[in-house]
């Protein structure tokens, strides 16, 4: 799991509406460039179009900082409405899937340095699971919509940052191979 310090407000807050977190999963890729260039590129707002292989639009509702709201759509159809919860300056933010208290994941999204002119950028995702069910339906619900589609989801959209960062082009649709959750 991802993580900027130790505080763990943001998991008290989830039980106290009856939520608890799952399994995280997460893809990690090593930008060359430094921390203040990425840290620029994934402050602007809509950046998602520009390098998110299964993007089809972002709609920015307020921007930058926490508290900030947009809405993605994917090329499948579906719509997530991001919340971003909180926001690290420099180093990243976390994202609400979900309006309260039907939340479904927090995104982390982290750049760590490595030198000067290098980066880790790491993208989890920590599923949000109803204390209410059963061991065995958290563990499908987990399996159905946090598995290896998910997974294959993380690592493109990785692989999608670091292009658009090193290049400068725009990331096209399915270019790092089609999802069967988020492409069209």
């Amino acid at each position: 799991m991802v993580q900027v310090d130790g505080n763990q407000t943001w998991q008290e807050e989830l039980f106290s509406i009856g939520l608890e977190t799952g399994a995280p999963l997460s893809s990690t890729i090593q930008i060359d460039a430094a921390q203040g260039i990425i840290w620029q590129r994934l402050n602007e707002a809509g950046h998602l179009k520009w390098c998110h292989p299964f993007c089809k639009s972002t709609e920015v509702e307020q921007w930058p900082g926490k508290g900030s709201r947009d809405k993605i759509t994917y090329y499948s159809g579906r719509e997530y409405h991001r919340h971003f919860v909180e926001w690290f300056d420099g180093i990243g933010y976390d994202i609400e899937l979900g309006e309260p208290p039907k939340q479904t994941s927090r995104v982390q999204w982290r750049i760590t340095p490595l030198s000067k002119t290098c980066c880790r950028f790491a993208i989890a995702v920590i599923p949000y699971l109803k204390m209410e069910h059963t061991e065995e339906k958290k563990r499908q619900y987990q399996a159905r919509l946090f598995g290896p589609d998910l997974q294959h989801y993380l690592d493109c959209v990785v692989k999608g940052v670091e292009f658009w960062i090193r290049t400068g082009q725009v990331v096209e649709k399915d270019q790092f191979g089609r999802n069967p959750l988020y492409s069209g």
